[in-house]
């Protein structure tokens, strides 16, 4: 057998010939039962990796392109239910390299939110380019 191809079968005879997908399903459950777990699916893998992998904090793309995704949106649609929590911890981070720049702070002010109520600090945008003076408001830059 040569070298491996992205064509190749995940599950093959060792000529590299498809195995009969029943054949596949039908080892796997029985694996299942014998572990003692729940119904499980194969397919049921692939959706595991994926989304322990999002909320490890792998970069959707790459998920998306080790699910071998025809575009990132896919990825995105299929496992919007991970992204919340991504989303919380994307902002807790955020406040925290905020709160590394202004060390005055109190720890877990949430900084961000500060600055947003902040009355020197008026948030309007204007036209198509960034005047919005707490987008460049030099107090980020302490």
């Amino acid at each position: 057998m040569g070298g491996r191809s992205d064509d190749d079968f995940v599950f093959c005879h060792p000529d590299g010939t498809p195995l009969n997908p029943n054949a596949v399903t039908s080892a796997f459950i029985k694996l299942v039962r014998g572990a003692g777990l729940p119904h499980l699916r194969l397919h049921d893998l692939r959706h595991t990796h994926a989304t322990l992998m999002l909320k490890a904090g792998v970069h959707p793309k790459v998920v998306s392109e080790r699910l071998g995704h025809a575009s990132i949106g896919i990825t995105l649609d299929t496992y919007s239910h991970v992204l919340p929590g991504l989303q919380q911890a994307a902002a807790e981070r955020f406040d925290a390299l905020l709160e590394e720049r202004m060390p005055e702070t109190k720890p877990g002010a949430n900084v961000s939110k500060m600055l947003a109520r902040a009355e020197e600090l008026k948030s309007e945008p204007c036209g198509i380019r960034t005047h919005d003076s707490l987008i460049k408001s030099q107090v980020l830059f302490l």
